[in-house]
């Protein structure tokens, strides 16, 4: 509030015309300026209380949450601030149903017992949305024209004034959760293999359909240049999908290091998850190991879609779940499934891959990621994957969900971009 409004609130007001003029006009000044809800209030509710010469006052807003109306300003004898009352009860009640001024000279409790009590809607785009109710105990009455009038006008001041203080409030916070999701998504994108690791057989996208994602992959070479890797698909959207991803990952890459046998990676993946997860998240994943010298994948699928294994004869093998989802069953038992690449190809991807759509027509599905290959089958694999997903960006084909492939081949193409 700046100094000259806040000199003028001070200044008790006579009743005449321009004593009124002069005081509404330093009480909108700083709401004119003021962003700060409490501040908002607090002045709000003194600055009526003192115009119209009340010996007590309330302001009350709606809870969005529980629909009741909660005291959030007090000015006079008794502290009411946290008080709450149904939107149903009394002239509070009344006035917030009807979206206009009630009064009343019974001796009311809330929040002080008085001669007379006046209450004026507080509401924006015609939506009441508080209350600010002030009562006197004067002896000669209850509250005149002037008074109503006045606290009308005051109140549609600030009224306007909250609704400003809530809009401002709104942006920063929406401010502050940009920046966490932006930071979210660095983080996760840090979880991702490096780009430009030239000469590995393994390569892999993963396209957000939001900020941050669900899905995630890895891949990473061991001492003896084997080569664990996994990719998996959190449930939900937005921040606790990515949360979850985000585990999952760090928890691969951790377990990964230590152990061969994608079965128990998965086991002990799926403890911690099912011990730790809320609001019935779970991970579907596939997580295996590759031996470059042997040409053997040895992998396990907790519930993800069946990855896929183009033979060299061009034929398709496909390798359904065993296992339901992570963090479903807490004691589940995974199988390791060991199959030759014997110069083929082994792709594993998200349900968003197989659901690219086009138009209003059918999803792309396997058959159809399995001719868009086959159309690319000369192409070097990590270029194929790139020129895949082109493909349907440029051919009208639209992204519902989450997309993350990863794809495994003797070719040595060049690596993820």
């Amino acid at each position: 509030m700046n100094t000259s409004a806040a000199n003028t609130l001070r200044e008790a007001p006579g009743h005449g015309f321009a004593d009124d003029v002069q005081f509404l006009a330093a009480y909108s000044q700083f709401f004119a300026v003021s962003q700060d809800l409490e501040a908002t209030l607090e002045t709000a509710l003194a600055g009526i209380v003192q115009g119209i010469q009340a010996d007590s006052g309330a302001l009350y807003l709606l809870d969005q949450d529980g629909g009741d109306l909660v005291c959030r300003a007090v000015v006079g004898f008794h502290d009411a601030r946290g008080k709450r009352a149904s939107p149903e009860e009394d002239i509070l009640g009344r006035c917030l149903r009807r979206n206009a001024i009630e009064s009343t000279a019974e001796e009311i409790g809330a929040p002080v017992r008085a001669r007379s009590i006046l209450c004026a809607p507080l509401a924006a785009d015609g939506r009441p949305f508080g209350v600010i109710q002030v009562a006197s105990d004067r002896a000669d009455g209850s509250f005149t024209s002037r008074d109503t009038n006045l606290l009308q006008i005051m109140a549609n001041s600030a009224a306007l004034a909250v609704a400003n203080a809530h809009k401002a409030e709104d942006l920063v916070r929406q401010e502050v959760m940009e920046r966490e999701v932006y930071l979210a998504a660095e983080i996760q994108r840090s979880l991702l293999p490096p780009a430009g690791q030239n000469g590995l057989p393994i390569h892999g996208y993963n396209r957000p359909i939001r900020l941050v994602s669900g899905d995630f992959f890895d891949y990473f070479v061991l001492p003896d240049q084997r080569i664990p890797f996994a990719l998996g698909d959190v449930s939900g959207k937005g921040i606790n999908a990515a949360l979850l991803m985000s585990k999952a990952a760090s928890l691969f890459r951790c377990l990964g290091k230590r152990s061969d046998d994608p079965a128990s990676i998965l086991s002990i993946i799926n403890k911690e998850i099912h011990e730790t997860s809320s609001r019935g998240m779970f991970v579907t994943m596939v997580a295996g190991i590759y031996d470059p010298a042997t040409g053997l994948l040895r992998f396990a699928n907790a519930g993800h879609e069946p990855p896929l294994l183009r033979k060299r004869d061009r034929s398709y093998q496909t390798f359904p779940a065993e296992a339901p989802p992570l963090g479903i069953v807490p004691d589940m038992e995974f199988r390791t499934t060991e199959a030759a690449l014997d110069d083929g190809e082994f792709y594993i991807f998200s349900d968003g891959l197989i659901e690219f759509q086009y138009g209003d027509q059918e999803e792309l599905g396997v058959e159809g990621l399995i001719q868009l290959v086959e159309g690319l089958a000369d192409v070097p694999l990590a270029e194929r994957l790139k020129t895949l997903l082109n493909t349907l960006d440029r051919e009208g084909w639209a992204l519902h969900d989450d997309l993350t492939v990863l794809a495994i081949g003797e070719d040595r193409g060049r690596a993820d971009d």
